[in-house]
């Protein structure tokens, strides 16, 4: 990467961290593009080369959050993993996102994260070979996931809006539990 390709990134980055300074103290609907260049200390012409608009640019940060979990799924050992660490892993990775994910709840804006999300779950079943994954069809396992992704965002929207939310090796413990009591009462 050159010199003006990192300078480009951290734009992103400083407009990124602008919009989330600003969702914190008013509504995203009037939070305006000059406020957000405003707060990066850069000028709209940068915003505009990197983005339409606002939305574009909450959408990068999804796009860029859902493709930093992915990446860091990349580095764990599946194999030797058993179901419970990948929760912990999840519930690890998401509390670092806490801040800026309770800002999108408060805000509404939640679902639109995890619209860009879904579309990355069958790259996640891919790179991710777990042991327990099923050698479905593409269809049987696009299922799966959207079933798979939808659960745990939901369990992400009831745990991080509390106010003293519980810790992520708390929460991987209560899930594990759940799921175990919920297969014995399948079978």
């Amino acid at each position: 990467m050159n010199g003006q390709e990192r300078l480009a990134q951290q734009s992103k980055a400083w407009l990124i961290a602008a919009l989330f300074d600003l969702l914190a103290e008013q509504p995203y609907e009037t939070i305006t593009v000059k406020q957000i260049a405003e707060q990066a200390q850069l000028s709209r012409r940068t915003f505009y080369r990197a983005f339409r608009d606002k939305d574009d640019l909450l959408d990068a940060y999804n796009r860029e959050v859902g493709q930093r979990y992915l990446t860091a799924l990349q580095q764990i050992a599946p194999q030797k993993m058993v179901f419970k660490d990948v929760l912990t892993y999840f519930f690890d990775f998401w509390w670092q996102e806490r801040k800026q994910l309770r800002l999108l709840m408060e805000q509404g804006l939640f679902g639109r994260m995890l619209a860009k999300i879904t579309p990355m779950a069958n790259e996640v079943y891919r790179v991710f070979p777990a042991p327990w994954h099923i050698a479905g069809s593409p269809t049987e396992i696009a299922y799966i996931m959207s079933f798979a992704v939808g659960g745990f965002w939901n369990v992400l929207s009831q745990w991080l809006v509390k106010d003293q939310p519980e810790s992520p090796a708390e929460m991987a413990t209560l899930l594990m539990a759940g799921l175990q009591r919920l297969g014995e009462t399948a079978e």
